[in-house]
């Protein structure tokens, strides 16, 4: 099975079910935030992608396995899969949370989560992804830098903005796994 295809079509889903989400409910993309997609007709759909986005967390844990480069990552992959089993549960929590649970000052707990788990994730495979490949290490790097800023930030996102922070943690999260899975394929074509 090829399991960096696997992770890069969950992943690809994740970000198409997404946007059609927000473009046929009509959310406001700076304002509303990625719970409330679940929360509409179509929320089946966002769960989905979620799920899917958990499923390629798994799937480029598992590809990663034949590779071994260096102490730290099995724990990164072993964080990948907490995250992508962490995702399994916000596509759960989003729909069966009542609208107070998501709109409280609990309501991102699970988020907070996730975030933890791939930043560290992010951080423990970085020295073995740059082993792996330069481009693909600087290209891991910048994202993990970006994350972090990211962490910083939000100190300064009011409930007006909140749905553009999440957006943009959530595209720079797409981009890294989609990034490490294509920068992995294309170390693995090099090789044969």
């Amino acid at each position: 099975m090829n399991w960096l295809r696997l992770a890069l079509i969950g992943s690809v889903l994740a970000l198409v079910v997404h946007l059609v989400v927000l473009l046929i409910s009509g959310q406001n993309p700076i304002q509303t935030p990625i719970s409330q997609l679940s929360r509409h007709q179509w929320g089946w759909l966002q769960s989905l992608g979620l799920i899917g986005f958990g499923g390629a967390h798994i799937a480029l844990a598992v590809a990663l396995r034949k590779m071994d480069h260096g102490r730290l990552w099995p724990y990164g992959r072993a964080l990948l899969v907490a995250s992508g089993v962490t995702l399994f549960y916000i596509a759960y929590y989003f729909v069966a949370s009542g609208d107070a649970a998501l709109s409280g000052p609990d309501a991102n707990d699970p988020l907070w989560i996730v975030a933890s788990l791939t930043g560290t994730a992010m951080g423990a495979l970085q020295p073995g992804l740059a082993r792996l490949a330069r481009g693909l290490g600087l290209f891991s790097a910048m994202c993990l830098g970006v994350w972090l800023w990211l962490i910083v930030l939000l100190i300064f996102v009011n409930d007006s903005w909140l749905g553009a922070y999440e957006r943009i943690v959530g595209a720079v999260y797409l981009a890294w796994i989609i990034g490490v899975t294509l920068g992995l394929i294309k170390a693995r074509n090099a090789r044969t």
